[in-house]
Parts: C-alpha cells; structure tokens; sequence
C-alpha cells in the first residue's frame, strides 16, 4: 500500500548563525514525523544532501540505496526504487546507534518525495532572500534546487 510523503520545515524556525538552523522532518501520512515533529538541523546542508540524494535516485536501477542523512548521523532514512516502472521507493526510517534500529518503512510515489523536497527548499530559499542571509552552503542550495526544479520543468 503506497503511503503519503513530504518533507516539512518550519520556516519560523530558521535562524542563521554561520549555517541555517531550523525545524524539519519527514512526516509519512500527514501525522507520523520522522526523527520527530520539531526536530533541529543544518537545514540548508540537509536539503543540499537530500537533492542529490534524489538525484541518484532518479536514475539509479532498482534496488540501489541512497542515504538521506542528518546533520550528527543518528537519524536516517534509506531510500531506494522498489518496482519495475521506478515510480515507487521504500524508503526505511532508521535510527543508527552503533547498530541500526529500523523505526518503520513506508512505499511511497518517487515524484512525490520530490516534489515536496523542491517545496521545502523553495521555502527555505525564500526566507534566505527576504534576510538578504548568504553563504556557500546557500548558494550551493540555489543551484541544487534550480535543477530540481527543472528536471520537473520537463517531465
């Protein structure tokens, strides 16, 4: 049974600091949050992870693992293609504490994770320009999300 996905960030969050730090999750059928409702990382390092982590998704063969880390690397979630039309990921919700403890899966729609992972990105883009915030990490973010945005553009 597929599962609804998205990525959420709490643009109130966001303070920067040398990095953007800010409130984001994976949340699987609009209430289960994933590492928790409220958790606190490097959102703009994060997002530029999970792009090209959904990038090698996009034309890996089925099967194939990508990571979408955390900032310290205790909490993560494997991704990977599941069936033949490659629409659909696994995607396994792990805590790694010295030995991986699987929290849950979920199958979910590939474009899906990605349409929310270009939202969540636009927003966070958008709180960047309206505090006028710059960095390397942000500009690397701009570009990422740019392509993203364009691979959609043509499909």
């Amino acid at each position: 049974m597929e599962q609804t996905i998205s990525i959420e960030v709490e643009v109130d969050s966001l303070e920067f600091n040398q990095n953007i730090i800010g409130n984001i999750s994976f949340v699987v059928d609009y209430h289960r949050y994933f590492p928790d409702e409220g958790w606190s990382d490097f959102v703009v390092i994060i997002f530029s992870w999970w792009i090209k982590s959904f990038k090698g998704l996009l034309v890996s063969s089925i099967g194939r693992t990508f990571k979408f880390d955390f900032m310290d690397g205790t909490p993560v979630i494997l991704g990977k293609k599941v069936c033949p039309s490659q629409s659909r990921i696994e995607l396994s919700f792990e805590f790694d504490k010295g030995k991986r403890v699987l929290e849950f899966t979920a199958i979910c729609k590939l474009e899906e994770l990605g349409n929310s992972l270009l939202t969540a990105s636009k927003k966070v883009l958008r709180v960047v320009e309206r505090n006028k915030w710059s960095s390397e990490e942000i500009a690397e973010l701009k570009d990422l999300t740019l392509s993203l945005e364009r691979y959609f553009q043509s499909t």
